[in-house]
C-alpha cells in the first residue's frame, strides 16, 4: 500500500481525499494548523479505515514545518509515494480593489507560497528516494478562460500554481517523479459555507440555482479523484472533476430537461 501526505487535510476536500485513501488501506499523513483538529481527525479515521493515519501540525507558509511533515512520513512509513499540496484559502465576495489586505496576504501566502514550499520539499525528497508523485490543487479561474466574479486574487494564486506545476513537470523529466494537478470543481466545504453565510437572503436566492448546477458534495467527488490519482502515471495531466463537457451537460439537464438538484437542504439553506 502507498503512503500519502496531504496538506490541509482535516477538513474539506483534503479530508475527503484522506478518508478515501485510508478507506482503501493506504497510509495517510494529514496536517493542519490546529492540533485539536488533527487529533479528532486521526481518531475518527483510524477507527473507520483500513489504512494507518497519522498527523502533525503544519503551517505550509513555513518551509521547516513542511520538511518536518515529510520527515514524519518517511520515519513512520519508510517512503512517501504521493504528496498532495491541497492546503489553501479562498475568499470571493469582492472585486480585487475591495479585498482587505489581510485576506490578500492570507490567500497569497497560503496558496502560492505554501504550494511552492510544499513542492520544493516533495521534489527534493522524491529525488533522494528515486521516485514519487506530486499533485498540486487548482481552482477558481486558474486558466483565465472563464472569470468568476469576486475571485480575482484567489484565481490569480491558482494561476500561479498552474504555471508552477508546468515548470515542475519540465524540470523533472526522466527523474522517476510524476507531477500533475487536480481540479476538484466547486465543492461544498466548511470554507464554502462560511463564504455563503456572508450573503444576504436575496443574494443567496439569486445565486442558489447556479450553485445547485455547478456544486458538489466532497463525498461525491473525493473517491473519483483518488481513483484517478492511483491509476495515473503520466506527468502534466490535470485530473478534472468538471470538464467543460460535464458543465454543459449539467446546464442542459437543468435548463432544458428541468432536472433540478437540491444540494443545500441538508444545510438548512
Amino acid at each position: 500500500m502507498a503512503t500519502v501526505v496531504i496538506t490541509g487535510s482535516t477538513k474539506g476536500v483534503g479530508r475527503g481525499l484522506a478518508n478515501e485513501f485510508a478507506r482503501l488501506g493506504h497510509n495517510v499523513v494529514i496536517s493542519s494548523r490546529n492540533q485539536d483538529d488533527i487529533i479528532n481527525a486521526t481518531e475518527i479515521m483510524n477507527a473507520n479505515s483500513e489504512g494507518s493515519i497519522i498527523g502533525q501540525v503544519c503551517d505550509i507558509s513555513n518551509k521547516r514545518e513542511l520538511e518536518a511533515l515529510w520527515n514524519l512520513a518517511k520515519a513512520e512509513f519508510g517512503k512517501v509515494d504521493y504528496w498532495i499540496n491541497n492546503a489553501g484559502y479562498a475568499s470571493g465576495q469582492n472585486p480585487v480593489h475591495k479585498i482587505p489586505e489581510s485576506l490578500v496576504q492570507s490567500m497569497i501566502t497560503t496558496n502560492s507560497l505554501g504550494t511552492v514550499y510544499g513542492s520544493q520539499v516533495a521534489i527534493k525528497g522524491f529525488r533522494e528516494q528515486g521516485s514519487g508523485t506530486l499533485y498540486n490543487m487548482l481552482g477558481g479561474s486558474f486558466d483565465g478562460k472563464f472569470l468568476t466574479p469576486g475571485m480575482g486574487v484567489y484565481s490569480s494564486t491558482k494561476a500561479s500554481i498552474n504555471i508552477l506545476t508546468k515548470y515542475l513537470v519540465e524540470e523533472n523529466k526522466n527523474t522517476g517523479i510524476t507531477i500533475a494537478s487536480i481540479s476538484p470543481g466547486v465543492l461544498i466545504t466548511e470554507n464554502w459555507l462560511n463564504e455563503q453565510k456572508k450573503l444576504s437572503h436575496d443574494e443567496w436566492e439569486e445565486q442558489k440555482p447556479m450553485a445547485n448546477i455547478i456544486c458538489d458534495h466532497v463525498e461525491t467527488v473525493a473517491p473519483w479523484i483518488v481513483s484517478e490519482i492511483l491509476k495515473n502515471d503520466q506527468s502534466g495531466i490535470r485530473i478534472a472533476w468538471m470538464p467543460l463537457r460535464k458543465i454543459l451537460l449539467r446546464f442542459f439537464k437543468a435548463k432544458v430537461l428541468m432536472q433540478k438538484r437540491d444540494l443545500f437542504s441538508r444545510y438548512g439553506i
